[in-house]
């Protein structure tokens, strides 16, 4: 069995960098919002998750197996999120 994913403190300032829309598929957006330290995403037509960070980029979903990689430009910008499930990977683009 793999190990679990073990939660890392990450600021809330770092956290503040993913929030906004990224557009997985047509008519599939993972909205991503900040609760003070805390990071929620939510897919189109389901009820927002709390995902837990296990790096500053990489974060896990407790309720299901799934977790989300947000790609940082070298200028702090975020540019994508891929959201890994099922041995399946998609990428999300970010929402100008």
């Amino acid at each position: 069995s793999k190990p679990a994913h073990q939660e890392v403190p990450v600021a809330a300032s770092i956290l503040e960098r993913y929030v906004g829309q990224y557009q997985m598929a047509p008519g599939m957006v993972i909205t991503v919002t900040r609760q003070d330290a805390r990071l929620f995403a939510q897919l189109t037509g389901q009820s927002a998750a709390e995902i837990f960070p296990e790096s500053p980029t990489d974060f896990f979903w407790k309720v299901v197996d799934a977790q989300a990689h947000f790609e940082v430009a070298p200028d702090g910008k975020v540019a994508s999120l891929t959201l890994r499930q099922n041995g399946h990977d998609l990428v999300g683009l970010r929402a100008p």
